[in-house]
């Protein structure tokens, strides 16, 4: 996996192969917004070179009304080729076009004729015999046509013969200029600039896709950049003035997939900037936060300044949300209080002491409390203290949530000094049943009076039931479109182990999920859960759907890096929970308060180990 880190944290040009880097993954990003979608281009060579000529300097509209009333009034060539003039004109005037046009096409097809007779054709108007040649004598012979520049050549080798040839029109040249891939001259187009940067297996897909997006989103007046998944790479978008969008700004680290980025974003907050080290996780963070610009770096790298130079609008941000990596606590781990990780929070605190934001939210798991006689809870609560913030640690629970798991968090809420006490805890919005703090599930009726928790199965209810070794990154079954819900193939031998399994039991490489509420959801080497009923594990949208994410988000990278996305995220469901009720204790403006102060809990050591203050960068 490539490392790299875009838009750069030092001013300077890109490198070769950080602009190649930079085109996978714009490829990839524009793939799943417009899956390839056609553009109605043709299959046979002739009658896309036609097409193409047909196409300059009108809009697509026009060109492709005149060209189908062209082959309705002349359906084979050599009747074009033998057609008056002033027959053709009055054909294609209606797309603003002339004589001159009228004549290339004469033109064309005549020269098409004579290199037919030339190879023992003769009386045959057909390009089909290009798919015999290099691509070089290609691309020669379409540029000896009359009409066809190196634009419409490229144009019939992709569409017609499936050649690795990139077409550059306006689209593709205005955004690789504004991605500073391509420096636009102002000239005539240099083709070989953009295609010693673009792969070969790439330029057929991106090339359609650009054109979507440039047509769609990447417009040359007005670009829509808050629905561009590609802002991240681009300094219109980046710079772009946000004065007008009333939302709350948030800055989201150690951003992983995007779970508290969606819950921010669905309470109202403007995600103007995440950042998340992980290549997939970044690229699942744009795809689903378009308008979003994701750092894709090392948290101890990126500075309050790089982050106001890069993105104006995030210079004064009004929460820092960021779930710092867990490893080190979790019980699935060694648990380590040397573990270099265990220091992340501290690259939160400096970040909220450099942008002052008005809140701070911290997530993490409950095992953080003590490890090796280490109470990082305290440290945290320590540290947002030195660096101006009142704070207070709260376990929450998902179930609580809507989200029909009981997996608890720690929740460090913080507000900065000045501006008053800490906000305390969203109050539950849903019944656990068995699991409410009031025991409801005991009795008939709910003494809580909060909407039930969904259970497992009734959360899984309206996906396909696919078997185990099933295909659907993107597939359409009766009528649902279905994204990541590919099932992991297992032989006979574990079909078998798994039936076994009851709900609720089993070893953690294939715990089966209880069909009310599951414990959490982990993905232990790679692999999800155990399905509640179906006998194989759970998908990746299955998942997605356990944890509060809606169906349209997308999950990026190697199906075999998507589980831990999932597992690793805080639920949508609760991160929205969460920011209400920050943007309700922001309204109602809070006044100054006299700031609680902390004695270090009893029998604890609250003071990070030596070693970890000033801890290496990560590998």
């Amino acid at each position: 996996m490539q490392k790299m880190t875009i838009p750069p944290l030092q001013a300077r040009a890109l490198t070769d192969d950080e602009r190649i880097a930079v085109v996978v993954r714009v490829d990839e990003l524009l793939e799943l917004k417009y899956r390839s979608r056609v553009l109605g281009n043709l299959k046979d060579p002739l009658a896309e070179a036609v097409y193409t000529l047909l196409s300059r300097q009108t809009h697509e509209a026009a060109y492709q009304r005149v060209y189908a009333e062209l082959r309705a009034r002349w359906p084979e060539w050599q009747q074009l080729l033998d057609a008056d003039v002033s027959e053709i004109e009055s054909v294609i005037a209606p797309a603003g076009f002339g004589r001159q046009r009228a004549m290339q096409l004469k033109e064309l097809l005549h020269t098409v004729a004579a290199a037919c007779a030339d190879r023992g054709l003769a009386g045959e108007i057909t390009l089909s015999w290009l798919a015999g040649l290099d691509d070089d004598a290609v691309e020669s012979f379409l540029l000896s046509l009359p009409g066809i520049g190196p634009k419409s050549a490229r144009y019939v080798m992709h569409y017609a013969l499936g050649r690795p040839a990139f077409a550059v029109d306006t689209n593709v040249k205005r955004i690789f200029h504004r991605l500073g891939l391509v420096t636009d001259s102002g000239g005539k187009v240099n083709h070989a600039l953009y295609e010693q940067i673009v792969p070969k297996r790439l330029r057929q897909r991106l090339h359609v896709n650009l054109i979507h997006h440039g047509r769609e989103v990447c417009r040359s007046a007005k670009p829509n950049c808050a629905s561009c998944p590609l802002i991240s790479f681009c300094e219109t978008g980046r710079t772009a003035d946000w004065s007008h969008d009333p939302r709350p700004v948030a800055v989201e680290l150690f951003a992983g997939g995007g779970g508290m980025g969606a819950g921010f974003t669905k309470a109202g907050y403007r995600l103007a900037v995440a950042v998340e080290w992980d290549r997939d996780a970044a690229q699942t963070y744009r795809a689903n936060h378009p308008g979003t610009v994701v750092l894709e770096a090392d948290v101890r790298k990126v500075t309050g300044d790089t982050l106001r130079r890069l993105v104006p609008s995030a210079a004064q941000p009004q929460v820092i949300v960021a779930g710092p990596p867990c490893q080190g606590y979790s019980a699935a781990g060694k648990r380590e209080a040397t573990d270099e990780k265990n220091s992340l929070f501290l690259e939160v605190t400096r970040l909220a002491r450099e942008l002052k934001p008005r809140f701070v939210v911290i997530e993490n798991v409950p095992g953080m409390r003590k490890v090796g006689g280490v109470s990082f809870t305290q440290a945290v609560l320590d540290e947002l203290e030195r660096s101006g913030y009142d704070s207070e640690e709260y376990s929450l629970r998902a179930c609580d949530f809507g989200v029909p798991q009981l997996r608890h968090r720690l929740i460090f809420m913080a507000q900065r000094n000045d501006l008053g006490p800490a906000p305390d805890a969203p109050d539950p919005s849903h019944c656990a049943g068995h699991y409410c703090e009031r025991r409801c599930g005991e009795a008939p009726g709910s003494r809580c009076g909060r909407r039930p928790t969904p259970t497992v199965l009734d959360t899984l209810k309206g996906l396909p039931e696919l078997g185990p070794g099933e295909e659907a990154e993107y597939r359409e079954i009766d009528g649902f479109l279905l994204l990541n819900g590919s099932t992991m193939r297992h032989s006979d031998r574990v079909i078998e182990k798994i039936r076994a399994i009851t709900p609720g039991t089993g070893p953690i490489s294939y715990r089966r999920l209880h069909p009310d509420i599951a414990r959490t959801i982990v993905a232990g080497h790679r692999a999800l859960p155990v399905h509640p009923i179906l006998h194989r594990t759970i998908s990746v949208r299955e998942a997605a759907r356990i944890q509060g994410f809606d169906d349209d988000h997308v999950f990026c990278g190697p199906r075999a890096n998507q589980p831990l996305q999932v597992a690793n995220a805080v639920p949508p469901p609760l991160a929205e929970a969460i920011a209400k009720h920050l943007k309700q204790a922001a309204e109602r403006d809070a006044p100054v308060s006299t700031i609680r102060r902390r004695a270090p809990r009893s029998g604890a050591q609250t003071s990070l180990p030596v070693d970890l203050e000033d801890a290496p960068i990560p590998a």
